[in-house]
């Protein structure tokens, strides 16, 4: 249920929105900046309500009469006041088109009906029906022979603009960092719909001078101009944009250029090649040093490039691009022909044929084929590195100060935004690592972090409740050095090093090792290449799986039939559960239970199934035999006649005990359709019947497993057979 909001929440939220920008971001505040911020000071509560309803609307156009809101009072005298003292002002011709397309179809009409009065204009009449769509009566009055026009008409002189929105985008930009947020995330905070970071939160200015802070807002606002503008430009237009760019001020402005050159250098590209790589060249990011190398070979300059990729790799600007540097020189002038991606897929890998049944879930299928072979092994992908680094380095992520989350709307810090980490913070981490001196120590370390901030949101991990499990596997399979090495490489390189990690990390003969898991028509990413690199150079043993889909015929499959008391599982529980387990063919293990649904067996349920209330009165409760159904079906393929509703309920009665469950699942009824056409039905009684296989008693749990299991037989037969034709 959401909390009720107090009736001026939008004016509390706005001061509490001008004390941070008043406050940590005086500094950044000009003369002018600070003179609005009086001004609204010094207005009434609800002349400052009036401004504030405004800012919070979409348009910066207002029809005074359409202001209405009920806790404000005297809307007509206070919006005057404020349009005298120049808050608002006239529509301005410049905003003609945005205004144009701020009016509803019928004020357009009226807008042209007046163009077109013999007294306005003595311009040709503009023809238009009023059936038109909103935009093409709109095109009319865009027309350069009417549109200056526009503003002079009644319609356009019953609206005001705002005459503030500079201020008010330069504060909403020191206080989230972007133009996306808006002020409605104080009220989605306040309701409880938007989590936010408050514990976390430093409360902090994201630039560190006035120059800074402007820089970058004027580039980012250029950049989203730009953006905007993309289609409409020219040639001579995009050389005119990238002259007369202002020069960037601070770390975050020099990155925000970098965009905005790299964005018109490669809309240049369709325009002018040689100009566009001329750009490119200057610009001093790793995706536009990529990007010329590219370009500029494509245009013959094949020695220049040459030399640039070779002295990439001696300075490279980061492993990104010396990855790409290494693989283009290699292929472009070493006549290699196969890319370092291609070379790691195949050197170094394995393949292993897995049941086509794990299609959907390749990493669980290999997971299981692993299980099977009495191999330990565990789905960890990012989630484990991620945990061990945000575990280590919480301290100096979110509470050295100065380094942390700048307002509790943030959910990166700036550290890590930047992949400055290591540079902000470099005597603390070195600190750290020395501090660790045993793995013992380092488990220590973790399980402090842990025990002190576990559930406290982050965006570097998801806290599970086998995290610390997973870890403490890790390091004590693990040389203390190693992780140590990777540690310190991810705080000097999040931005490469924060994902790409292999899918799975297994046990074997006492033995750790990783492997990255692909299967048909999987290609391996540049960021996992770097990732797998910097694991191996620590030593740790990283290998490529890949997976060719088969049918197995030693795949464990679980056939599985309930019984419940409806049919629906949100509604309805389980009252018998009958369970056979098979491999190659053959029942190998069989369980069976009645089930004590904690509800009374509808009358005609009983007439169904023959189970009725005191034959389930003295059986155990589902939460009881939990372990054992999770236990017998653990690594097989779920089966079921209609296997959804099955599934469906089992999953179901784990999600009331909040536990997991999850299987592989196999329908009988959709592969008996697939592989045995035109049969009249295929519900389970008339398949047993049409087949002649043995059915004790239907609508019994076992009875109808083993008929269930019988049919999964045929199915793989014909699956086998089609799989060797």
């Amino acid at each position: 249920m959401q909390r009720p909001l107090p009736t001026y929440y939008y004016l509390s939220h706005f001061h509490e929105f001008l004390k941070f920008v008043t406050g940590p971001c005086n500094a950044l505040l000009d003369g002018n900046d600070i003179q609005f911020i009086d001004d609204f000071m010094a207005l009434s509560k609800h002349q400052q309500c009036l401004v504030v309803r405004f800012i919070n609307r979409k348009s910066i156009f207002v029809k005074a009469t359409s202001y209405a809101y009920e806790e404000i009072e005297d809307i007509p005298d206070n919006l005057n006041f404020l349009f005298q003292q120049h808050w608002f002002m006239p529509v301005q011709s410049k905003n003609i088109e945005a205004f144009i397309n701020h009016l509803t179809k019928h004020e357009i009409i009226q807008v042209i009906d007046e163009l077109n009065a013999p007294s306005f204009t003595e311009k040709p009449t503009l023809m238009y029906k009023k059936s038109q769509a909103k935009g093409i009566l709109a095109a009319c009055i865009l027309d350069p022979a009417y549109v200056n026009d526009v503003h002079k008409t009644a319609v356009a002189r019953s609206y005001w603009q705002e005459n503030f929105e500079q201020h008010i985008s330069y504060f909403l930009y020191l206080y989230f960092g972007n133009f996306r947020s808006k002020l409605n995330q104080f009220s989605m905070r306040d309701l409880g719909v938007m989590r936010t970071r408050k514990e976390q939160a430093q409360v902090l200015a994201r630039f560190a001078d006035i120059a800074s802070a402007k820089s970058a807002f004027v580039m980012h606002s250029r950049l989203n101009d730009i953006r905007s503008e993309l289609p409409l430009l020219t040639h001579s237009t995009t050389l005119n944009q990238l002259q007369t760019l202002p020069s960037p001020v601070g770390s975050k402005a020099v990155e925000l250029d970098a965009k905005v050159q790299f964005l018109l250098a490669c809309e240049l590209l369709k325009q002018d090649a040689t100009d566009a790589i001329r750009v490119l060249k200057t610009i001093n990011t790793d995706i536009a040093q990529e990007k010329w190398a590219r370009e500029a070979y494509k245009l013959g300059q094949k020695d220049e490039v040459e030399a640039e990729l070779e002295r990439i790799i001696e300075a490279p600007l980061s492993e990104d691009l010396l990855a790409f540097a290494e693989d283009f020189l290699a292929r472009k002038y070493h006549k290699k022909r196969t890319s370092i991606l291609t070379d790691m897929l195949r050197e170094n890998s394995q393949t292993i044929l897995i049941d086509e049944m794990h299609k959907g879930a390749v990493e669980r299928g290999v997971v299981a084929y692993y299980e099977q072979r009495k191999c330990s092994a565990f789905r960890t992908e990012n989630e484990l590195w991620r945990g061990l680094f945000g575990l280590y380095f919480w301290h100096e992520i979110y509470e050295l100060q100065g380094l942390g989350l700048t307002n509790e709307f943030e959910h990166i810090p700036a550290s890590l935004k930047t992949n400055q980490f290591y540079e902000f913070a470099s005597k603390q981490i070195d600190e750290r690592l020395k501090s660790t001196d045993t793995k013992a120590k380092l488990i220590q370390q973790l399980s402090l972090s842990a025990a002190k901030n576990y559930g406290q949101g982050n965006i570097v991990f998801r806290w599970r409740k086998n995290i610390l499990e997973r870890l403490i596997l890790l390091i004590n399979y693990s040389k203390l050095e190693a992780l140590l090495a990777l540690l310190e490489a991810m705080t000097q390189d999040w931005k490469n090093l924060s994902d790409g990690f292999p899918d799975l990390m297994l046990i074997d003969n006492e033995k750790l090792r990783f492997e990255e898991v692909k299967s048909e028509g999987d290609q391996l990413r540049r960021n996992q290449l770097l990732s797998i690199q910097k694991l191996r150079s620590f030593g740790f043993d990283v290998r490529i799986t890949n997976v060719n889909w088969t049918v197995d015929p030693m795949q464990p499959y679980a056939v599985i039939d309930i019984e419940t008391t409806g049919g629906k599982a949100q509604h309805h529980r389980i009252t018998e559960v009958g369970i056979v387990k098979m491999i190659g063919g053959e029942v190998v293990a069989q369980w069976q239970s009645l089930i004590n649904p904690q509800r009374r067996i509808p009358h005609n349920i009983t007439s169904l199934t023959g189970i009725d209330n005191d034959m389930v009165a003295e059986a155990p409760l589902f939460a009881e035999v939990a372990d054992d159904i999770d236990e017998f079906t653990q690594g097989c393929v779920f089966v079921a006649h209609n296997v959804n509703f099955d599934y469906g309920f089992i999953k179901e009665e784990f999600n009331r005990l909040e536990r997991h469950f999850r299987r592989p699942k196999l329908c009988t009824v959709r592969e008996m359709r697939k592989h045995y056409k035109g049969l009249p039905s295929y519900s389970l009684a008339n398949l047993t019947k049409h087949f002649s296989i043995d059915m004790q008693r239907h609508h019994r749990a076992m009875s109808d497993a083993i008929a269930a299991g019988e049919l999964l037989n045929m199915v793989n037969e014909k699956r086998l057979k089609d799989r060797l034709s």
